[in-house]
């Protein structure tokens, strides 16, 4: 049970069907890590607004959005949370604001594995969704959401909170109004359900629910949305063979021009577009090539072993691998296979895909790897047949250190 949590009970009592209040025996997640993080995300903020840019970093006063916050955003000198939400509070003269992040660990693998590991309990119940998960930090002193009532149309959502305490209301239906028009909402929140967290629990709200978040005081949480209903998997088929197509394409610039029909075409000619049905053609034949199959087998890859938590954090520096190194496997680390029918086998670390070697090398390694003793390099090498065998294994050794599925082990380790 990750985390301490009974996901089997959990699944079969409130996945889909009701909110719930969890507590986590064991953190998922460090307040001061996590706020150390917003700090380093919002500091190209801080100096002017960045458009169409992971992470985002939106800053909201009352239910007003600043489009420039500029030092309102936590900068270098905050050390702590308490502190940066006192000046903030200052500067705004005590008006409610929020500070939200979206994608807020794409570039932090401590803190984006640590949701993942959150993940990968759950999905090991009700499986791996086809499209991604994605998460959202918010962090402030706001009586009420700055959006007012919120649903992300087909997702559930789980809210870890790290410091402070985070109420939400809960309407199964909202009351004669669209949701960006509801207002009037003390009046019915007899109708609501009402759940509250501190530091150290965990909301889930399914994808039914409408939902109003209210912070008391100071409020650090974390956002996880999973697709659940009307997710299909035709987007990703979609995004497949558009990026394909364009790729087959690249080298036409110029957007084609036809001739205006000034006048009707004569009886019994054919109207055409050539250019609009030479690219039909191109994408039907990406249709019927094994290559599609293929791509989407990789991105299926990527998607398990990222417990589809996308966009993924990028790989660690690339270093030489030396005959007397000593490596280890990463604990907690899933490495990922599947063969392709081309009899390609696809290895797949922390949300990236590569080539790697069949099922007997593969074997051996695992056998060697899996007592989580040190290895020296050129021991695992030697599980290679021949040259060439030897050569592949260290290869692989080298993008498994890059992605974070071996550890390099110090001498005074071994």
């Amino acid at each position: 049970m990750p985390h301490g949590f009974n996901w089997e009970r959990f699944v079969e009592r409130h996945w889909e069907q009701a909110p719930a209040r969890l507590k986590s025996p064991a953190p998922i997640l460090a307040a001061q890590e996590v706020f150390q993080r917003t700090t380093a995300t919002c500091e190209p903020f801080r100096h002017g607004t960045r458009f169409r840019a992971l992470p985002d970093v939106r800053f909201y006063v009352g239910h007003a959005r600043l489009a420039s916050p500029g030092l309102l955003l936590p900068g270098p000198d905050d050390t702590t949370l308490g502190g940066y939400l006192d000046r903030a509070s200052e500067g705004l003269d005590g008006a409610s604001f929020q500070l939200q992040l979206e994608q807020p660990f794409m570039f932090d693998f401590g803190l984006w594995s640590a949701v993942r590991g959150f993940l990968r309990g759950l999905m090991e119940h009700v499986g791996v969704p086809v499209l991604p998960a994605t998460t959202e930090l918010v962090l402030g002193r706001f009586d009420r959401g700055p959006l007012g009532l919120a649903k992300r149309p087909h997702h559930s959502r789980f809210t870890l909170v790290l410091q402070g305490q985070l109420r939400v209301r809960l309407w199964k239906k909202l009351w004669g109004q669209p949701a960006n028009e509801t207002e009037d909402f003390d009046s019915h929140l007899h109708e609501a359900t009402t759940l509250e967290a501190r530091a150290g629990e965990l909301l889930y709200i399914p994808s039914q629910r409408w939902h109003l978040e209210e912070a008391p005081g100071d409020c650090l949480a974390v956002h996880v949305w999973i697709p659940v209903k009307g997710s299909r998997p035709t987007d990703e088929v979609k995004r497949a063979l558009v990026s394909m197509l364009e790729h087959e394409t690249a080298a036409a610039e110029a957007v084609p021009y036809l001739a205006y029909p000034w006048r009707r075409p004569r009886t019994g000619r054919r109207a055409t577009v050539a250019c609009l049905e030479q690219t039909a053609d191109t994408l039907h034949g990406l249709t019927q090539e094994a290559a599609l199959q293929q791509r989407l087998r990789i991105t299926w890859a990527r998607r398990v072993s990222a417990c589809a938590l996308e966009p993924v954090p990028p790989p660690d520096t690339e270093a030489a691998l030396d005959d007397v190194e000593h490596v280890r496997r990463t604990p907690s680390t899933d490495i990922l296979r599947m063969k392709d029918p081309s009899g390609l086998w696809i290895w797949a670390v922390n949300g990236h895909a590569f080539p790697g070697p069949g099922e007997a090398l593969a074997r051996r390694l695992f056998e060697t790897l899996d007592t989580g003793a040190p290895r020296r390099v050129d021991a695992l090498c030697g599980l290679g047949r021949n040259a060439a065998q030897r050569e592949e294994v260290r290869t692989l050794l080298a993008s498994l250190l890059r992605l974070r599925a071996l550890q390099a082990v110090a001498g005074t380790e071994v």
